[in-house]
């Protein structure tokens, strides 16, 4: 609270520029929109008004920006590509497909030769370390 209280001070004493009219004002409104903004946020609210294009994220008590910017009309979904995010027809569904678990047209890999277990792993020597030949 000490802390607080000390900040508030310092503040007040910065603002040398207006009266004491204009300090008590701006206290009053500063408190005022603190006091606003905790009880929206106590009410599960942001702590700011969201407009345009954003909404209110009640877990961080954010606003945040709507897919899309909330462009995207009926029969549509927002997709993000690559390049961009855009509204895309909502019977679109890109590069996923469904596929059969009875079948499978999977390539299967089999080794030529299977390595051997004695030799153990082949060794990469780089070629700044290898001896020229003789």
């Amino acid at each position: 609270m000490a802390r607080v209280t000390l900040t508030l001070l310092l503040l007040l004493a910065a603002c040398r520029t207006g009266n004491v009219s204009q300090l008590t004002g701006a206290a009053a409104i500063s408190s005022l929109a603190i006091g606003a903004a905790a009880a929206s946020r106590a009410a599960g609210g942001c702590i700011a008004i969201c407009t345009g294009e954003t909404f209110c994220n009640p877990r961080s008590g954010l606003c945040e920006s709507l897919p899309c910017q909330g462009k995207c009309g009926s029969g549509e979904r927002c997709a993000q590509t690559m390049t961009d995010i855009r509204c895309v027809p909502d019977t679109m569904t890109g590069v996923e497909s469904k596929a059969s678990a009875a079948t499978s047209k999977a390539p299967a890999i089999v080794p030529v030769t299977p390595p051997n277990p004695s030799t153990g792993s082949p060794t990469i020597v780089p070629a700044a370390e290898r001896q020229p030949p003789k």
